[in-house]
């Protein structure tokens, strides 16, 4: 594998690292909130929640990204762009959209 390559692997599993390690903090701190946040149903959630410490690791270490990008959405991606009273609502309407979407299912 080239050096870009392997740096491309290295991002790709200190990203999923990172997310897994959040997904956890999120989960914990506050399940429901974590759960709208993540966009998780609750058996993905209970899952996450249970995972050790070396499941994290060793599932970080896939060289595909474990996380989902959730701006998919015209709508929500317009929201994101417009300035709406300077900014006040983008957030809460993003909130708003992104809460509207389907919870991932456990496969």
């Amino acid at each position: 594998m080239s050096v870009a390559g392997n740096s491309l692997l290295n991002d790709i599993q200190e990203v999923n690292l990172s997310y897994m390690m959040l997904a956890q903090r999120l989960l914990r701190e506050n399940f429901a909130a974590g759960m709208l946040r993540l966009g998780f149903d609750s058996n993905v959630a209970e899952l996450v929640m249970r995972l050790s410490p070396a499941q994290i690791v060793k599932l970080s270490a896939s060289n595909a990204l474990l996380c989902k990008f959730r701006l998919n959405d015209f709508e929500l991606l317009s929201s994101l762009t417009q300035d709406v009273l300077g900014g006040v609502l983008q957030q809460a309407h993003s909130t708003i959209l992104l809460s509207q979407q389907p919870a991932e299912q456990a496969v």
